[in-house]
């Protein structure tokens, strides 16, 4: 699927990076695909995630975040989709944190700790989400789980 049927959201992946953040055991509940952009002949990754009534996808480039919403029949109507998109977006917003600068912190953070500014750059774009509380108990017990299984 071409990246035009995604919205986009200008944002540098030091400020979000999703392969990043969606692998890094904070949250259990997106599946990853691999995505070609046919328009660009590149190659990339697709991040989605169920989300009520709606299947949230993601993709990203250096310089933008792209999403879409996907939803089950019957679709919503041509009159609600803007109300959809909307939700949409703030949920987003809302999930990664995107009020908050990383870059401003990262900075900040380096001038006040000489050993995270020697490794900030392994970090880059790493976020902490604000999961529903379901999702973080429901990410914890699969954890677990996965845990005590591995020693059988």
């Amino acid at each position: 699927m071409a990246l035009s049927s995604f919205k986009a959201i200008p944002l540098p992946v030091a400020q979000l990076s999703l392969a990043a953040v969606l692998k890094c055991g904070q949250s259990f509940r997106w599946s990853i695909f691999a995505a070609d952009d046919t328009e660009n002949s590149v190659q990339s990754s697709e991040y989605r995630l169920c989300l009520k009534d709606r299947v949230i996808c993601l993709r990203q480039t250096p310089d933008t975040l792209y999403y879409r919403a996907v939803f089950p029949d019957p679709q919503p109507t041509p009159a609600l989709l803007p109300e959809r998109d909307r939700e949409t977006l703030q949920w987003l917003n809302d999930y990664f944190q995107l009020n908050v600068d990383l870059v401003a912190l990262y900075r900040e953070w380096a001038n006040k700790d000489k050993v995270f500014a020697r490794f900030q750059g392994r970090f880059e774009g790493i976020r902490i989400l604000r999961q529903d509380p379901w999702e973080t108990l429901i990410s914890y017990v699969q954890f677990i789980s996965c845990e005590v299984l591995a020693h059988y």
